[in-house]
């Protein structure tokens, strides 16, 4: 590729800077946590574009990278439990109890057939459309909607 690294990222991977912060406010429900995973997940994607890693979907690629540091987090800060949060006692779900569901949910969703992963986790952590989907997996924006929705009620008979 003739393009130099900081080109290719200023051109392909900062557009993705919105999107990646929304799908990772939508996995850990905090500003601060997802301001801090999209810095991680565009520090780690310069590594490794200076190595030539050139992703053909730059899109695609941030947000998998965004997702699989939130899970990571997530499930780290899962497993720390202060002794004042042991204390109390609540009725509303504990974030290890969210964690786990989100562990669950991630488990199940590579369950799915690889085209139905990709436009679930695309419409789900970014809120890509479904023109956005089809681009990503090559096909037309009427056949991204039906393998959403496949892969959607795929999930769903997971759970129920």
């Amino acid at each position: 590729m003739d393009v130099t690294p900081r080109k290719y990222f200023t051109d392909n991977i900062l557009p993705c800077n919105a999107r990646m912060y929304a799908a990772a406010m939508a996995i850990t429900g905090s500003p601060e946590d997802a301001a801090d995973a999209v810095q991680t997940a565009m520090l780690r994607i310069w590594e490794n574009i200076c190595k030539g890693v050139f992703p053909e979907a730059p899109m695609a690629y941030c947000l998998s990278a965004i997702r699989n540091i939130c899970v990571t987090e997530t499930t780290r800060s899962s497993r720390k439990v202060s002794l004042d949060s042991t204390r109390e006692i609540s009725s509303e779900k504990s974030g290890v109890e969210e964690a786990l569901e989100l562990n669950e949910v991630t488990a199940t969703l590579q369950c799915l057939p690889e085209k139905e992963r990709k436009a679930v986790e695309m419409s789900a952590y970014a809120g890509s459309s479904a023109d956005d989907i089809a681009e990503v997996l090559g096909v037309t924006p009427a056949n991204a909607r039906q393998i959403l929705s496949r892969g959607r009620r795929r999930l769903r008979s997971f759970f129920y």
